[in-house]
């Protein structure tokens, strides 16, 4: 199991588990699960739903939760128990699954589909920003979820390229890819030559600000900062690193 990684399980209505299962391939069940509860899942006006249903013949199901998606789960239960309605976790479980299952259904099933894999130029520091919000067993699936649900790309900074570029290899769906590329023909059409590779690169930093809540170029350029800095201290000296930030400050 994945460091940071634990069992969680619920108790879900009769089939609700094979349903899910049913639609999404193994790998990605506890994945596509946490992201959409992260990201997704709303809690309904009407609160008294999330008790509702027969509580015979309920099934155990276990996924795989990082500390993230567990509090954000307690979060939700204590926002409907602070309303003076009942809920556990099982209880909000069953709702969060019935919506997500109707989502895929809808959708179409995410369980036999074709991965493709290709690598990606970012700006230094992009990957490590990315994964403090996102673990990396679950980066190619939220990656590809934004990709398929939300991406527009923003003409302004498709031209821009990385002053001090990293790799990062993605793997994702046939569609998600295919998503991408609609995108590149379309610009194509419009005269602008715009790469796969700027679109996944405005694709990821748009999905940082969002899962953020604040500029991703600023959370880059802060992290490249906190590396440079650490070298400096380390080759220097912390004294002199000290003595020439404050060199800095008089200059201003």
């Amino acid at each position: 199991m994945d460091k940071g990684m634990k069992r969680v399980s619920f108790s879900l209505f009769p089939g609700q588990g094979e349903s899910y299962k049913s639609l999404v391939h193994p790998s990605m069940q506890s994945r596509i699960l946490r992201y959409y509860i992260l990201n997704e899942y709303q809690l309904p006006k009407d609160l008294e739903i999330i008790n509702q249903g027969e509580k015979k013949d309920l099934e155990t199901q276990p996924f795989r939760f990082d500390e993230y998606t567990d509090r954000r789960l307690n979060l939700l239960v204590k926002e409907v128990r602070d309303t003076g309605h009942k809920a556990n976790r099982s209880s909000l479980m069953r709702h969060i699954m019935a919506q997500l299952i109707d989502k895929l259904k809808k959708k179409g099933s995410a369980k036999d589909r074709e991965l493709k894999h290709s690598s990606f130029y970012f700006e230094k520091g992009t990957r490590e920003v990315l994964e403090r919000f996102v673990s990396f067993r679950d980066r190619n699936a939220v990656i590809e979820r934004f990709i398929l649900e939300e991406f527009q790309p923003r003409d302004h900074i498709l031209f821009e390229k990385p002053e001090e570029a990293e790799s990062m290899r993605v793997s994702m769906s046939a569609e998600a890819f295919d998503k991408l590329d609609e995108n590149v023909e379309k610009f194509k059409k419009e005269g602008l030559n715009v790469s796969r590779t700027a679109l996944m690169r405005d694709a990821v930093e748009q999905l940082i600000g969002k899962l953020s809540k604040t500029d991703a170029r600023k959370l880059v350029v802060e992290t490249k900062l906190q590396h440079a800095l650490r070298e400096y201290a380390e080759t220097f000296g912390p004294n002199e690193l000290k003595e020439r930030l404050g060199e800095y400050g008089k200059e201003e």
